[in-house]
């Protein structure tokens, strides 16, 4: 039988190999019919394309801010009160290739609700979550939990279970008085709540720059202190004495001079809180226009706190003064004695004012109370939290500060007598 490849080498007697020059075709081209070809075509293609590798698939596009407010919606309406999620330090961002640790402390009870919340969230946003969970010294858990989409991380969550995370406001009185007072603290990347005296040259105006910048606005209501001391509390004061009518009016004025507040805490007072009926007046008050109440606590004898909670308004009590003193080491002992109020009891609120060395104290220690894992919020926030319903302030010494307007620099907290 003929070979079938006898058309490869017509002279078998000649070697066509010696006879080439490199690189020439070694043989004449046969003559193929069409339909030979159209055989051979689709086989030679199908070989060409399996001899090559499959090139990389690229990996799916993803917007890693539109995933971290996912999982951060998602982790936050399963764990309520029980999961704070640290913002990143100011001033980091996540660039091309490179992703950011989020920190997330998570409460027991929610610790694998939020596992669950994250993973569904991610996968709905086309992302992988895969979990390491280990467990520390104290028997609580850590895992870390990294988010990828095909072989790209595109974010990273450490979420740690704690028994209870607590939480604590400052506020920052006296403010309308003076312009610009505030700047120099909403440079500070934490909550701070701002408390605004009404009435005042800039009270609007510093209620409007604090509510631009996404902070909290108070009104710092002004009222009767004992008789006997030696400054006033300033225009727009609730007064023993006054009518329930009297009282909604004034309150009504004070209000329209602080735009966007939203509770209120006295300003000096130690009478006017004394008195439980002047209270419910003005408890009465707040109530109608849904505003919560700190009790800046200016005497032990106030009632304003117990007559907040019985007409149902959100209230609780100043535990620490900042800056009795004005200097920096004064008000980090008293920053440091609000850091064990809120580890003691879970939830705390500290007072301070716009002086220089309390600025320069809250930016030495307020990064120190984040990493003690105790959680910097709003004043209205903290008063959601379950223990500001059941604390009852401590017996103390009563105190009232002097009207800003009469304050100059370096005055001290003046003691009612």
């Amino acid at each position: 039988m003929a070979s079938p490849f006898r058309f490869l080498n017509r002279h078998p007697n000649v070697n066509l190999a010696a006879h080439t020059p490199p690189g020439a075709f070694p043989v004449p081209l046969p003559r193929i019919s069409l339909s030979a070809w159209l055989l051979i075509l689709p086989l030679a293609l199908f070989a060409f394309g399996c001899s090559r590798s499959e090139p990389a698939r690229p990996a799916p596009k993803i917007d890693a801010q539109r995933l971290q407010r996912e999982l951060r919606k998602a982790v936050e309406d399963v764990g309520k009160s029980g999961v704070w999620i640290k913002d990143p330090p100011a001033g980091e961002s996540a660039s091309q290739g490179v992703t950011l640790d989020r920190d997330v402390v998570v409460v027991s009870g929610s610790f694998e609700r939020a596992l669950s919340a994250a993973r569904h969230a991610a996968a709905r946003e086309g992302t992988a979550m895969r979990v390491q969970t280990l467990r520390s010294t104290n028997g609580l858990r850590v895992a870390e939990a990294r988010f990828v989409a095909g072989s790209h991380e595109v974010c990273r969550w450490n979420l740690r279970e704690v028994r209870r995370i607590c939480r604590a406001a400052i506020i920052i009185d006296d403010l309308g008085n003076d312009a610009g007072a505030e700047k120099k603290l909403l440079e500070l990347p934490y909550p701070l709540t701002y408390s605004v005296l009404p009435g005042l040259g800039h009270s609007a105006r510093t209620a409007e720059n604090v509510f631009a910048h996404g902070r909290e606005v108070m009104l710092h209501l002004p009222m009767e202190p004992e008789p006997g001391a030696t400054s006033r509390p300033g225009p727009g004061e609730i007064q023993v004495g006054m009518t329930d009518q009297e009282v909604a009016r004034t309150i009504a004025h004070d209000l329209a001079t602080v735009p966007h507040a939203r509770g209120v805490n006295n300003h000096m007072g130690s009478r006017a809180t004394a008195d439980p009926v002047l209270m419910a007046e003005v408890m009465r008050v707040l109530a109608q226009r849904r505003l919560f109440f700190v009790d800046s606590r200016t005497t032990a004898q106030s009632t304003a706190l117990g007559v907040a909670r019985r007409m149902g308004v959100p209230g609780f009590y100043r535990s620490v003064f900042l800056d009795d003193n004005e200097s920096v080491d004064y008000s980090l002992g008293q920053l440091r004695e609000f850091r064990r109020a809120a580890e003691e009891k879970g939830v705390a609120i500290a007072i301070g004012h716009p002086h220089p060395t309390t600025i320069r104290a809250l930016r030495r220690f307020l990064p120190q109370l984040e990493r003690d894992d105790i959680e910097l919020v709003p004043a209205s926030e903290l008063l959601r939290a379950p223990e500001a319903a059941r604390l009852s302030p401590p017996a103390e010494r009563p105190s009232e500060y002097p009207a800003a307007s009469q304050r100059s620099a370096g005055a001290t907290r003046l003691f009612e007598k």
